[in-house]
């Protein structure tokens, strides 16, 4: 019978059930699991980050290359263009 007095006292400092306070407990453990696991899971608001720099890091590197064609096609229509001209 010692339990009731303690029960009672607790449901006054809470002002809720032990049961209830409990189950709200429980609910904010596991949303708290959920949100941890969208901010660090596999598809998550970091992995999100991530693929943004690779996206950057891939159009610099395709800015890169075309012009890098640029310069190459240049150099072989000059090259076609002196061998054209030497042939009669």
């Amino acid at each position: 019978m010692e339990d009731i007095p303690l029960i009672k006292k607790s449901n006054r400092l809470f002002g809720l059930s032990i049961k209830v306070f409990f189950g709200n407990f429980i609910v904010v453990i596991l949303l708290g699991i959920y949100i941890a696991k969208l901010i660090y899971g596999d598809s998550s608001l970091h992995r999100l980050g991530q693929l943004e720099r690779q996206e950057r890091l891939l159009k610099q590197e395709i800015e890169r290359l075309k012009e890098e064609n640029a310069r190459l096609h240049k150099l072989y229509l000059e090259w076609s263009d002196v061998r054209d001209s030497s042939n009669p």
